[in-house]
């Protein structure tokens, strides 16, 4: 199937370049890792939904990074989509200066000239549904600005005991909305159970809260940079169990949960270079198979072999 021919009724019209009719003169600039990011040419209801989702992120005055331009574009060139029993998943057409992309209501560009900027288009005038169209833009965006940063983005659920880390990797299904529940149950804080930040330091690997969440929501865990105390792997099982990990398996964990960069042959090598830089040598970071239960029984082993006792008495 063309590029966008499952979301767009025209898709060799794909816009082919950062033009159009904006909305409004509103924009918004948000701190996140790899930022700030600036969206203009909002309206006023645009504004407001983004401010909604993440204000909480939200600067003044600051020089943006990166800077998205958001566009108007008409209601029939988008298909009518029937999304009983459908799983979303956004369409991506990567080339060596440019990634276009189409989704729901969304078509999207990001250009390199040479820095990285976006663009957006959508018929959505506000709402929560803009929210969520912006929402899934802004995750891609993300994603490719912490790639160039030697950073990653990551599917993986993140959580914190004591000012360190335990992050688990997986793809959907594998369990870590309820592996993050279990957390927050043995007192520990969630960072987010879908989406966080991963970069390295001279002090290590640190993981960063980023403010895409699944089905566990903003568990109002602090934000900022927290070294990992361990890096797993997400294995649903009828015993508790902690196996390591050798390197070659943890480089290629990263790799199959690195969404969006990981499809993109035009920055494989960057991509590979960042995992190298991630994961140095074996056992940095430390990295486990997690086989876990409904039961809870996993959190004692992570306390005894990751955390080092600092969970609170049960």
């Amino acid at each position: 199937m063309p590029f966008g021919a499952a979301y767009l009724t025209h898709p060799d019209l794909f816009p082919a370049r950062r033009a159009g009719a904006v909305w409004g003169e509103r924009a918004v600039t948000l701190d996140l890792p790899g930022g700030p990011y600036r969206f203009a040419g909002l309206n006023g209801e645009q504004a407001a939904a983004v401010e909604q989702r993440f204000g909480a992120h939200g600067v003044a005055g600051a020089a943006a990074a990166v800077e998205t331009l958001v566009f108007r574009m008409a209601e029939e060139e988008f298909r009518p989509i029937d999304t009983r029993g459908w799983e979303y998943g956004l369409d991506l057409d990567p080339a060596p200066a440019s990634l276009r992309l189409a989704g729901m209501r969304l078509a999207g560009r990001l250009d390199w000239r040479p820095g990285l900027c976006g663009a957006l288009w959508t018929p959505d005038a506000g709402g929560a549904a803009f929210a969520g169209i912006f929402e899934n833009l802004f995750r891609v965006l993300t994603a490719y600005r912490l790639l160039e940063q030697g950073g990653l983005l990551v599917h993986g659920a993140a959580v914190v005991a004591a000012g360190r880390s335990l992050l688990a990797l997986g793809r959907s299904g594998a369990g870590k909305t309820t592996w993050s529940r279990q957390a927050l149950a043995h007192g520990l804080e969630v960072l987010s159970d879908d989406l966080n930040a991963l970069c390295r330091t001279p002090a290590g690997t640190l993981v960063e809260k980023l403010p895409f969440t699944g089905d566990l929501g903003d568990a109002g865990a602090p934000g900022g940079r927290f070294p990992l105390a361990a890096l797993l792997r997400l294995e649903k099982s009828a015993e508790d169990a902690l196996l390591p990990l050798g390197r070659a398996e943890v480089t290629g964990l990263l790799l199959a949960c690195a969404p969006f960069v990981n499809v993109d042959p035009h920055r494989r090598e960057t991509l590979l270079a960042n995992l190298a830089h991630l994961v140095p040598a074996a056992g940095d970071p430390p990295a486990w198979a997690l086989r876990f239960t409904l039961s809870g029984g996993c959190w004692p082993i992570l306390d005894r072999q990751c955390l080092r006792s600092i969970l609170p008495a049960s």
